[in-house]
């Protein structure tokens, strides 16, 4: 992490918090599951401690749901302040079988705006985060999961990549999770761009999501990535107030953006 200024992005996280314990967007937004998790995520990283725990814990178990978004961030959330997780391994379970016979998922496509993603129903997304969720349980994905998800595998010019219309870092790093398939490798490193990761093969410029999703799935696979400018790359998206943007070509700093680097980093250093 000597690439970044951590004192800087750690009061960039801990500014973001509310009076109810969790994390926004920014104030005086209210406080969300997600951002709370790329909150807690970040500090746990970087090595300090969770600015009242307490009521951090208090505010993700009063707005658990049994929907899949709500239970990623909040379980995950409670896993990393070393919680004890309630028992959905039942419901993740139903809602996988599900997954098969909801055609909305073949009709979205997903977003970015210039500052932040907005979420459209994805059956990859879902199945990686059911399975995510699966594992904090110590439970297989079912085989019948992994049989979806090879419905969305596509062939291409640079090598295998999965999406729902058509392949991309994102959607192949959530296939990557379920199926470890080392074919796409080639159609991951394709995107590779001035030290970061692009859009599309040969593209630019880099995007702070794009190099997240693609390391992750490097990682994954167990392929060793050691591009010396990812790190400088990294760096030079760190705003004056110690948050992270996406791009080089300037944007607001978010926590979903500083989560993604701080991501990035970690698996530097491990490889």
């Amino acid at each position: 992490m000597d690439a970044i200024d951590l004192k800087r992005l750690s009061d960039f996280v801990r500014h973001r918090q509310n009076e109810d314990g969790g994390f926004a967007f920014c104030k005086p937004l209210p406080s969300t599951l997600a951002e709370t998790f790329y909150a807690v995520s970040i500090l746990t990283s970087i090595g300090e401690d969770v600015p009242r725990r307490e009521k951090v814990v208090e505010f993700l178990k009063s707005r658990i749901q049994t929907e899949i978004n709500s239970l990623f961030y909040t379980l995950h959330s409670l896993n990393l302040l070393g919680e004890d997780l309630p028992d959905y391994s039942s419901f993740l379970l139903k809602r996988l079988e599900g997954l098969k016979a909801e055609r909305k998922y073949l009709l979205s496509d997903g977003g970015v705006t210039a500052t932040y993603t907005f979420l459209q129903p994805n059956a990859l997304r879902d199945a990686y985060m059911i399975s995510t969720l699966l594992h904090l349980y110590n439970r297989d994905v079912p085989e019948e999961t992994k049989m979806l998800v090879r419905r969305y595998r596509r062939e291409t010019e640079f090598g295998v990549g999965y999406g729902v219309k058509k392949p991309n870092l994102e959607e192949t790093f959530y296939a990557s999770y379920i199926l470890r398939d080392k074919a796409v490798i080639s159609f991951v490193k394709s995107f590779e761009s001035n030290g970061g990761f692009a859009k599309q093969p040969g593209g630019y410029p880099p995007y702070l999501e794009d190099t997240y999703y693609a390391t992750s799935t490097l990682s994954l696979l167990s392929q060793r990535y050691s591009n010396p400018r990812t790190a400088e790359f990294i760096a030079s998206l760190q705003n004056a107030n110690g948050g992270f943007r996406r791009s080089i070509h300037g944007g607001i700093s978010t926590l979903e953006d500083s989560y993604y680097a701080v991501e990035v980093l970690r698996r530097l250093e491990f490889r």
